[in-house]
């Protein structure tokens, strides 16, 4: 009796340790989402078809936590919140990135895309590729790049139509030495700062002017604090979706491609999305003036004294590619 006994008790042991690693693979993965935007624009877009997308990967294997807002602090703390592994999975901002992944500032050089169709053939090409394999060394992997829009002036001075108009105006930029670079040689006065800080700087006129995509500046409601919106689109601002490597590849290659697929198909999202003729409209309503008919070439002409300093930092050949993309 106690040899059946002791027999039941390691066929039970064996059966159950058979058992475990099915049961633990049946267990979801938590999977924490933060950025940091204002509702309805494209980081929101991207990031919440990623939730949607990931929840209904087959056989249920994901839970979401989603922290959204500024909540979570700026993208800056975001952006070290995924390097360090405190989230899994942000959506942020190329320019903040850039500060961090120093190639992918090749994207922030201004004018350099001709319109979205060229941004994205960019983005999603064999440049876009080759600067994904730059993230590693920084704790993080590329899952897809998305839209956050074509970047616009904004001030409480004047209508800026030429470069002459933007001399000596405090223009906020995001703390991004390419970005810097390129108001200075426009001739503002250039004041970098994170981008909570702003709306209250606007309105005690410690800034005269900031620049956005033009869903970021109807979210953020400057038109009560900004007179003025010049289109001059002169940077494109991409998205950034990221997962912390060390999170990423502990993942078995089945859940990798899940994240892949749904980081996908959120900047797909961002891409797709219209927001600009509603958010002009609504700027319009609320006062602002909006200088539309602008020649770009002035401002190009203003910025190329750059060029050489660019390719130095860039490499010419990589810019060329970039310009020549079809």
């Amino acid at each position: 009796m106690r040899r059946s006994v002791r027999e039941f008790g390691i066929a039970a042991t064996l059966a159950a340790s058979m058992l475990l690693p099915a049961a633990v693979h049946a267990s979801p993965r938590m999977v924490s989402l933060a950025f940091n935007s204002q509702p309805n624009n494209p980081q929101q877009i991207a990031a919440d078809t990623f939730r949607d997308k990931l929840l209904a990967s087959p056989g249920k294997r994901f839970v979401i936590d989603e922290r959204v807002g500024n909540a979570t602090g700026s993208e800056n703390t975001v952006l070290t919140a995924a390097r360090s592994g405190a989230v899994d999975v942000a959506v942020i901002s190329g320019g903040v990135v850039s500060a961090t992944v120093p190639e992918m500032s090749v994207f922030d050089i201004p004018f350099l895309f001709r319109d979205l169709a060229h941004a994205k053939a960019v983005m999603q090409g064999p440049v876009g590729a080759q600067i994904a394999t730059k993230f590693a060394d920084k704790g993080l992997v590329l899952l897809a790049f998305g839209k956050q829009g074509f970047r616009n002036l904004t001030n409480s001075k004047r209508p800026v139509r030429t470069p002459d108009d933007i001399k000596g105006l405090k223009i906020r930029v995001i703390p991004n030495e390419t970005y810097m670079m390129a108001f200075k040689a426009l001739g503002a006065d250039v004041v970098p700062m994170d981008f909570p800080l702003v709306y209250a700087a606007l309105k005690d006129e410690r800034l005269d002017g900031q620049e956005n995509p033009v869903p970021q500046i109807a979210a953020s409601r400057f038109q009560e604090v900004q007179k003025y919106l010049s289109l001059t689109a002169h940077f494109f601002a991409p998205i950034a979706l990221v997962a912390n490597r060390a999170m990423f590849e502990q993942l078995d290659p089945a859940d990798q491609e899940a994240l892949r697929a749904a980081a996908k198909a959120g900047a797909e999202a961002s891409w797709e999305a219209q927001l600009d003729a509603p958010k002009l409209q609504e700027l319009r309503a609320g006062g602002m003036e909006i200088i539309e008919k602008i020649d770009r070439q002035p401002f190009v002409d203003a910025v190329k004294r750059l060029d050489p300093e660019f390719e130095k930092r860039f490499g010419k050949e990589l810019i060329a590619a970039i310009r020549s993309t079809p």
